[in-house]
């Protein structure tokens, strides 16, 4: 299996996606399973000629008959998913960061999926345009026909106040400090978050903390004892966290921090089985 990730190219698009990745996996290649663990972006993974088979926290990637595409979306995820590829797999997937997808539909978030997934074709064009995206193989020309697609139907979000709890939720208020600080009830609160993110905002805000333990430890050059990571990333203490870790990954921090893969700073994070 080979795996490209790229950050985007224009200014414009760095506000609204974080990066995106090629995947090409060969028939000869041995079958590669691996977990990936919860963040707040919405992702969309975007295949061709494969058959995706998803239960609960499972995926099986298969390659399948030509004249095949799928394109999914996944943003509601809260445990660890496995994910298994099987054969000639070609894939681009996408992590847009929280509120970054909303820029580009016409409804919010929330029409487009309400399960672990949903197949995800927002526009007339879509499929067509990827499939000739997922066959290009310069990739400079890949990432220009991907780059120039988005901004073509980057339309813009605006909210009263969300990108502004969001930034707050970067510091330690409460949800409930929160709603008075914004002067609205905590389930209205709620309600916006599940709208246009696809969760709640304790759910944001745990997968938060998570995330940010992961950049903390990553970028690091010694990795702290757990009650320095706990409160550094605004865990209320080393219980906290690792009660968080056991489950959003299933492992303890230390056995998580033993075996991950990483790249781009903690963003992308697998652990390879």
């Amino acid at each position: 299996m080979e795996i490209k990730f790229f950050k985007p190219k224009s200014k414009i698009l760095q506000k609204y996606i974080e990066g995106y990745y090629f995947l090409t996996n060969k028939k000869s290649d041995t079958i590669v399973e691996y977990f990936t663990f919860p963040n707040n972006f919405s992702i969309i993974s975007i295949i061709e000629n494969a058959e995706i088979i998803y239960s609960e926290n499972r995926g099986i990637i298969k390659e399948k008959a030509e004249n095949s595409f799928s394109s999914d979306l996944i943003c509601h995820y809260k445990k660890p998913i496995k994910l298994s590829y099987e054969g000639t797999i070609n894939e681009i997937t996408f992590y847009f960061k929280p509120l970054g997808l909303n820029a580009f539909l016409y409804k919010t978030l929330c029409h487009y999926t309400n399960n672990f997934f949903a197949s995800f074709i927002p526009f007339e064009d879509y499929k067509e345009t990827f499939i000739t995206i997922l066959n290009e193989k310069d990739i400079d020309y890949k990432i220009d026909l991907i780059e120039n697609y988005w901004l073509s139907k980057l339309k813009g979000f605006e909210h009263p106040f969300l990108e502004n709890v969001l930034t707050d939720l970067k510091e330690e208020f409460t949800i409930t400090e929160l709603a008075k600080r914004y002067n609205t009830s905590r389930q209205n609160l709620t309600k916006h978050f599940e709208t246009n993110l696809c969760k709640s905002p304790s759910d944001f805000k745990k997968i938060q903390r998570f995330r940010n333990t992961l950049k903390n430890n990553i970028t690091k050059t010694t990795k702290d004892n757990l009650t320095t990571l706990s409160y550094d990333s605004l865990f209320y203490d080393q219980s906290h966290l690792i009660k968080d870790f056991k489950s959003l990954t299933g492992l303890t921090p230390k056995n998580f921090f033993k075996n991950i893969s990483s790249q781009e700073n903690g963003e992308v994070s697998w652990l390879f089985v």
